[in-house]
């Protein structure tokens, strides 16, 4: 390979990869816009609980409620809702009821749809995806959104990898169907992390780091699949993918 086209792929490479930060950079800012308008909704829901009337306090207790427990977008539980729940689900454990499993879930490739396709289609690919994931879920789990391109999951009785495989592999099999869009389709990638109590955590924290290990060693394995925590993996998480 001569001089000008090592320069010529080292310009190329320069701008994926800027392409790729400003992708995130557009992300990120709308969050923060979302996240904004969130504040200027719970500073107003509070100010009603304070000094407005009976309907109005009503109304503001309902909203900081959705607002703590719900993501705007997908209607989904937040990660405050789901760690309270998992907290109980532990407990129960702890005095010999069902055990839990951990589920950090990730999507890859979609956060530059926001700029190639419009915000609008991200969202709309988030909600998709949440969706698919929903049929799936077992009554007895909880799905929750926990970052902009990923979600975790709490189930309810598995205790080993043979007794989680099936699901894992139907929740694989959801999100990564063809989706779509507008003129063009999607064909989603994911990648799964799992945890089980007690056998890779006792207590939810270390449950969520585990599993979210787990997840990073399936993104570097290729991605589209899962991965149980063990002893022998890195404890330093990758960067999560777009």
């Amino acid at each position: 390979m001569n001089h000008d086209q090592r320069l010529a792929d080292q310009l190329r490479q320069t701008s994926e990869d800027f392409a790729a930060l400003l992708a995130r950079y557009s992300a990120l800012e709308r969050r923060h816009e979302s996240l904004a308008a969130t504040h200027a909704q719970l500073v107003q829901a509070s100010q009603a609980l304070a000094g407005g009337d009976e309907p109005a306090r009503r109304q503001a207790a309902h909203t900081l409620f959705d607002a703590t427990w719900h993501d705007e977008l997908t209607g989904l539980p937040t990660m405050a809702l789901l760690s309270h729940k998992a907290e109980q689900q532990i407990a129960q454990a702890w005095q010999g009821g069902a055990r839990v499993a951990l589920l950090a879930i990730e999507l890859d490739g979609v956060l530059p749809l926001a700029d190639s396709h419009g915000a609008g289609v991200l969202d709309a690919v988030l909600q998709a995806s949440a969706n698919r994931l929903l049929q799936v879920i077992r009554g007895c789990d909880l799905l929750a959104r926990s970052g902009p391109h990923s979600f975790t999951a709490l189930m309810v009785g598995p205790k080993t990898d043979e007794d989680l495989a099936p699901i894992a592999q139907r929740l694989l099999g959801a999100l990564t169907q063809a989706m779509p869009l507008a003129q063009d389709c999607l064909q989603p990638a994911a990648h799964i992390g799992c945890a089980f109590f007690p056998r890779d955590g006792t207590d939810l924290p270390t449950l969520l780091d585990h599993a979210a290990v787990a997840l990073s060693v399936a993104r570097l394995e290729g991605g589209n699949c899962c991965r149980s925590y063990s002893m022998g993996m890195p404890d330093r998480l990758q960067p999560l993918a777009g």
